[in-house]
Formats: C-alpha cells, sequence, structure tokens
C-alpha cells in the first residue's frame, strides 16, 4: 500500500486501511472502510475532516497518482510514443510509412506545444535512466532543444514544426546498426565508426518518399562542419541547411550532456567551453552564439554544487551568461540562507563545480549533534555526522519540522497513535513530520534514510510500547514507514555504525 496526500486522491483509488475520526465527543468513530473503493464526494469528505492523506492499495491505477509530476507523466508518454514508432521501423526492416510519419508529426507538434507554449521544457531537456532507450531519449531532448532554439531564431510554425520532425528522426537509422556496435561499452574502433557515420545517408533514403526536401537535408546534414571537415559529404559552411546547423549544435550539446559507459557527462562548463572553441570551425557562428545566450545549463530550481563546499539551489539565471546564475546556498538541514548572483564582480571567485544534488542520505538531526531530542540532549554519531559535513547527507528531524518544541514531553506508539507522557495526543504532529520528511527526500531524490532506532518517528526495528517504561517492541516509527511505502530504504543509526 502507498500513503497518499489527501490533495492528491483520485476517484476510484482504494482504501488500504479504515479512515476515522474524532466526533464532537471525542469519541473515534469510522469515516470510510478498508476496501472503499473512492469517489469524488468521499474525496471531499477526506479533505472537509482535515485528514492529511489515506493509505491506499497499492495498485496499478494507484500508482498512476502518487507523486508523479506533469513533467514526469509527460517524460513517460513521449518516450512510449517514439519508442513505438521506432521500433516499428525496426520491426519492418528499416522501412518507414506514412502511418510512422503521422505519429512524429503529432508528438512534433506535442513538443512544440509543451516547450514554445507550455514552456516547460523550453531548453530543458528530459531525464532517463535506461542507457538501452539512449537512441529514443537522443532524439527526443535533441528535439526539444532545436525547437527552443528554432524560436529564438524566429522560425514560422510550418518552419519550427518540420524542424521537430527533423530532429525527432535524426538519428532513426541507428537502430538499423548492430546492437553489439550501439551498445558497445568501449569507444568504437575505426571500421565500427565509419559504419555509424553512414546512418544519416541510410535514414535519408528510407525517408525520401514521405518528408520534405528540408526535412531530408536537415537529417543529412547534422553531421557536417560549417570548415568541411564533417560527414557524410564534407560539405561547407554556405552548403549545410539550416536545420542541419541547428541539429549540429543541439545533437554535440546533448551528447556530451549524456554519461556513457566509458566516459563522463562532461561539466555545464566543459560543454560551453568546447562551443566556444568551434564555433567557425564545426558549428555555425550565429546559431552557437544564439544557443549559448538562451541555453540553460542549469534549471531554475535544480542543485548544485560550489567551490567553497557548499550546496546550493539555482534561483535564477542570468541571460547571456549561461554559467553564472543567481544561486542560494543551503544548509545541511535544508536551511536557505541569502542569494548570490555569481555574475557580480565580488562573487567571481565562487563557481558551480558539481551539477546535481550530491545528498544521498537524509538522516536524523539528533545524530549529528542538533538539539533535537525530545529532552534536547545531544547525541552524535561521528560516523553519520561525517556524512553530513561531507555533503552526502540531509538533516531532518520529523517532530521539529511538524512544529514541536525542543524539549518535550516523551512520546510513545500506542494503539496506533502518538501520545505523549500526559496522554496528550500528537499523531498529526507526528504525521505531518513524516509527510514533511518524505516531500524533503523526494526533492532531492534521496532513496535511502538513516534514522535513530526507537523513536516514535524514526524507529526502524523497534519503538517503546506505549508505557513508558522504556519496554522496546517490534515496530517502526510514523516517519520510517511513510518513507518505506514510498520506496525508501531505512535503515537505523545502530545497523549503520555496524556497516561502515
Amino acid at each position: 500500500m502507498l500513503f497518499i496526500t489527501a490533495e492528491n486522491l483520485k476517484p476510484g483509488m482504494i482504501l488500504a486501511m479504515d479512515l476515522t475520526v474524532y466526533n464532537n465527543y471525542n469519541f473515534k468513530t469510522l469515516l470510510l472502510s478498508k476496501g472503499q473503493p473512492l469517489s469524488g464526494v468521499y474525496i471531499s469528505k477526506i479533505i472537509s475532516n482535515n485528514i492529511s492523506g489515506a493509505y491506499v492499495k497499492n495498485e496499478e491505477k494507484c500508482n498512476k497518482f502518487s507523486y508523479k509530476s506533469i513533467e514526469d507523466e509527460f517524460e513517460a508518454a513521449v518516450l512510449t510514443r517514439i519508442k513505438d514508432v521506432f521500433y516499428k521501423y525496426k520491426l519492418n526492416s528499416g522501412k518507414f510509412d506514412m502511418r510512422l510519419l503521422r505519429q512524429i508529426s503529432i508528438l512534433a507538434d506535442d513538443l512544440i506545444e509543451e516547450t514554445i507554449y507550455n514552456r516547460t521544457l523550453w531548453y530543458n531537456t528530459l531525464e532517463f535512466s535506461n542507457s538501452h532507450d539512449y537512441v529514443f531519449q537522443h532524439c527526443l531532448n535533441v528535439a526539444i532543444l532545436s525547437i527552443s532554439l528554432g524560436n529564438s531564431l524566429q522560425l514560422s510554425a510550418h518552419r519550427l514544426h518540420e524542424l521537430a520532425v527533423t530532429a525527432l528522426l535524426h538519428d532513426i537509422s541507428m537502430l538499423m546498426i548492430p546492437e553489439e556496435i550501439l551498445y558497445k561499452q568501449e569507444p568504437l574502433s575505426e571500421d565500427e565508426f565509419e559504419l555509424v557515420k553512414m546512418h544519416p545517408l541510410t535514414a535519408i533514403n528510407e525517408l525520401r518518399s514521405f518528408v520534405s526536401n528540408d526535412i531530408l537535408m536537415g537529417i543529412a546534414c547534422h553531421h557536417e562542419h560549417v570548415d568541411g571537415t564533417g560527414y557524410p559529404h564534407g560539405l561547407s559552411n554556405g552548403q549545410i541547411h539550416l536545420f542541419g546547423k541547428i541539429l549540429a549544435v543541439c545533437d554535440v550539446y546533448q551528447a556530451l550532456n549524456t554519461k556513457f559507459v566509458y566516459r563522463n557527462t562532461w561539466k555545464p562548463s566543459q560543454i560551453v567551453s568546447y562551443l566556444l572553441e568551434n564555433i567557425n570551425s564545426k558549428l555555425d557562428y550565429e546559431i552557437t552564439r544564439q544557443f549559448l545566450k538562451d541555453i540553460i545549463v542549469y534549471p531554475v530550481g535544480s542543485y548544485v554544487k560550489l567551490n567553497k563546499g557548499k550546496n546550493a539551489i539555482i534561483v535564477q539565471n542570468n541571460s547571456g551568461s549561461c554559467l553564472r546564475p543567481v544561486v542560494r546556498p543551503i544548509s545541511s538541514r535544508d536551511n536557505f540562507q541569502e542569494d548570490i548572483n555569481l555574475i557580480d564582480a565580488e562573487n567571481q571567485d565562487i563557481e558551480i563545480t558539481e551539477k546535481g544534488h550530491t545528498f544521498q542520505y537524509i538522516v536524523s538531526a539528533c545524530l549529528c549533534g542538533e538539539k533535537t531530542r525530545y529532552d534536547g540532549k545531544v547525541s552524535v554519531s561521528e560516523k553519520i555526522k561525517k556524512l553530513v559535513d561531507e555533503g552526502k547527507a540531509l538533516m531532518v528531524c520529523p517532530e521539529v519540522e511538524a512544529g514541536l518544541k525542543t524539549p518535550r514531553l516523551p512520546c510513545e506508539i500506542k494503539n496506533g497513535r502518538v501520545i505523549n507522557i500526559s496522554s496528550d495526543d500528537k499523531t498529526d504532529y507526528f504525521v505531518n513530520g513524516a509527510m514533511k520528511t518524505l516531500k524533503t527526500a523526494q526533492k532531492y531524490g534521496i532513496k535511502k534514510a538513516i534514522l535513530k532506532e526507537k523513536s516514535p518517528s524514526c524507529g526502524s526495528s523497534c519503538i517503546y510500547d506505549g508505557t513508558f517504561n522504556k519496554k522496546l517492541i517490534p515496530g517502526e516509527g510514523i516517519t520510517t514507514r511513510l518513507l518505506r511505502l514510498n520506496g525508501i530504504e531505512v535503515i537505523s543509526d545502530e545497523e549503520y555504525e555496524e556497516r561502515a
């Protein structure tokens, strides 16, 4: 089962646990029973009763709605659509047809809408993890970059559509290359590379009867260089079609921005330097200049590491200076500090050294010397604190995040509720803190947690039994349970100490 927040519940989801509320006489009453399919009315009841969420059965219908953004769903949809076209092309022995062209044409329009009109993909490529999907992923991302660049170059709607189709199809014939070469885990031999270099010609021969001459020329020219050193024909500047020049920039940017088994992703500064070095030799000057003016190397909201040893979030990009955005440093406890504009003269010594967050774990703050324990005492695990100091872990305290003060009365779980030693029910605080911790983990893409054993929030294998007599029983805390239900591995501080 999965815990789904109230605002993300959808009709058709099935409750995995009873939902109860307290009536005016402070008696617990049943609101909805386990196994009940949710309707719009029932969801409204849940929200109106200020219930934070519900556990639902972990079925495909539920998974579709659990913590998935529109961008996530769009990525999955477009990847499926282009794979469908490419696989049909491959199964048909490299033969194209009008049905496949219609599918690509509709996909091109959808990408244009998302990129230009909805702005969700503006110079912001999609991220995928399966290396065997590389050809599909690459064509999609080159299309997104090409659409963004074509729009900046003020192409007409018709030309922009043709450019998008060109980008989506530019590497389709790569699928006809033997897989042992296509997915080879080391650099290609000279003979293998010569075979790969034939893919533009293979593509235009198959597409000739179905697409316009502009699309054919764009595909044929996307590996040509303005100085005549490219392939397959060694064309020079004036002979290369505009679409080919656009694809050349987007293609090389995307390739260098992709991790392969035999080499890592290039750093943004390295990619930009490469583009600058190859202006007027391999790449068209005006097109590359426009690309560098508009490209968003560090999307707003992404996380980076600075040379000062701090992690930061990108809050704004500076036009014409893609490597010098405005950043907001964050401490290891997700506390934001004052913004720094890297373009300002006084900040020229600050550089972004690594793209993407580096957090691997969330850890209980009380294990790192923070006074977040219920009694205000300090408990330090040097091994876990080292993870924080190295930028590998982010500290959390679900109870403090939920608004509970330090010091506070001790709490234990009794009959499924969290009560303090004075018998006050604090369950809502603990659920709220668990949800905030989950959101923090998801925001940073963290898949592992090291939490304080025995805690009603963080216990991972044992908790106190609710009698306040220091008697332990098998069980897990509220936060631990929610994290595990959402696919995050949780181990105790004691287990980590033994492993490390």
